[in-house]
């Protein structure tokens, strides 16, 4: 059984080893080469496509709509970023999606900051007033496209956290 084992082990190391070959040769894109990776893991023959037993697409959905439990229960921030922390290794794309949320956090926080201080000059108002609207909207779209399989980038986000594309 432990024969058994290791040469099961070595095979994978193998499939692993020529993969990544193809990668680095420019066969397999960045993408191609962790869907192939994930098979191999999972054995499979794919991956399983789901984030604590919820589809991949359904948990990005969430999490970008996770967003606006901050103006009902004010979790909206903890809530998408524990959904990243959980889902950041069992998918790429919900890391994507996740840093693309905690990026935003970061700019619209700085942004609520300036104009915030905009406000003595009154120009701050209106500047407070489409971030809080963007905050409504940003989220509702990178939901419906999640839930298309696109990835969207927010307007107007710094990217503090680099996502690999």
């Amino acid at each position: 059984m432990l024969s058994n084992l290791g040469e099961s082990q070595s095979m994978l190391t193998e499939e692993l080893e020529r993969l990544n070959q193809m990668r680095m040769d420019g066969t397999l894109s960045e993408e191609e080469f962790y869907q192939a990776k994930q098979a191999v893991l999972h054995g499979d023959g794919g991956a399983t496509g789901e984030i604590c037993g919820i589809k991949e697409n359904t948990w990005i959905v969430l999490m970008h709509l996770s967003q606006l439990l901050n103006f009902a229960a004010g979790i909206g921030i903890i809530a998408p970023i524990v959904m990243w922390v959980v889902g950041r290794d069992e998918s790429r794309q919900s890391n994507r999606h996740g840093l693309m949320i905690i990026n935003w956090f970061i700019s619209a926080l700085i942004y609520s900051v300036i104009s915030g201080i905009l406000c003595f000059v009154l120009i701050g108002i209106p500047m407070l007033v489409i971030i809080a609207i963007a905050t409504w909207v940003f989220p509702i779209i990178g939901a419906i496209k999640a839930s298309n399989g696109e990835f969207w980038r927010y307007p107007l986000t710094i990217e503090f956290l680099k996502m690999d594309d």
